[in-house]
């Protein structure tokens, strides 16, 4: 929802973890312009070749819909992109890039598309959101875990993919700025309030889940945290909350900036950090099977 919270390393941690923890097989789709994920992921050098082959997101896209070339997701797909290992093997995490592009390519679909094939909105928001549930059910006949970054605020890519997913997570920083419009948020994408849902199914899974990040031993932190607890409890909550935090640590920014070091998962990021990441991998874990509260 917000820039700046932890997403990417959100995504990323989580994904390295639940690889590490039961050797699954993880894709990262990256859904933001600013492809942190596929930058951390791949490298400049790896993400230069893929965006120049036409292997991202992005240019999927544009060759599914504007141009008619009915290609997978597959073909876009970098497989074993990370070099992280655990035991002595390398994590089988794969990466769908992204790149500056994803920027302009919903305003200029739907700008071609309402020209030249005389579409409305609701039709195209409706085809994009459509052929990304084709192609997510048949990676996800390869995959143990798919896990998308998302970029900040809504827009229709990342609406798509909210209502497609079986878990929804939001990290969160616990002060005043990055919770602002919780509740609205939740509520408007799962309580069907927004423009799009009466053309899009409602998020098939349960509440939001909010994941406290970059928390720090501060008096504000300790009350937001508190209040948002709380709220998890009300008669009519509008999320739910992880029990695993992530704290403020530089190890986990010193993580990100690791690739091409092809270090272990534990000294990628530190055993303190490590074990944090594997309560989180076993809590996400839990509530896709449905064991956790």
């Amino acid at each position: 929802m917000k820039g700046g919270v932890g997403k990417t390393a959100t995504v990323v941690a989580l994904a390295e973890a639940l690889a590490a923890a039961e050797g699954a097989r993880v894709l990262v789709i990256d859904l933001d312009a600013q492809a942190n994920a596929s930058i951390v992921l791949a490298g400049d050098s790896y993400l230069a070749a893929m965006i120049r082959d036409g292997r991202t997101i992005d240019a999927f896209l544009e060759d599914y819909l504007m141009r008619g070339k009915k290609k997978k997701f597959d073909s876009c797909i970098r497989d074993q992109i990370s070099e992280v290992t655990h035991l002595g093997q390398p994590l089988q995490v794969s990466l769908l890039a992204s790149s500056a592009e994803l920027r302009t390519l919903e305003l200029r679909m739907i700008y071609r598309l309402t020209k030249k094939k005389e579409l409305n909105l609701e039709e195209i928001v409706g085809g994009i959101w459509g052929v990304i549930k084709e192609q997510l059910s048949r990676s996800a006949k390869s995959f143990d875990y798919i896990l998308i970054d998302c970029a900040p605020g809504i827009s229709v890519l990342t609406e798509a993919s909210i209502r497609l997913a079986d878990l929804v997570i939001v990290p969160t920083i616990p002060d005043t700025l990055s919770t602002y419009g919780l509740q609205a948020f939740c509520k408007t994408v799962w309580q069907g309030q927004s423009e799009t849902a009466k053309f899009y199914k409602k998020p098939r899974g349960a509440l939001p889940h909010v994941l406290i990040t970059r928390r720090r031993p501060i008096l504000e932190h300790h009350k937001t945290v508190e209040r948002m607890r709380n709220e998890e409890h009300a008669d009519d909550p509008s999320f739910s909350v992880f029990e695993t935090e992530i704290p403020e640590r530089a190890a986990i920014a010193d993580a990100l900036a690791k690739t091409g070091t092809y270090p272990n998962f534990t000294n990628k990021w530190t055993p303190a950090v490590a074990d944090i990441l594997q309560r989180l991998a076993r809590e996400t874990k839990e509530m896709l099977n449905g064991s956790h509260p």
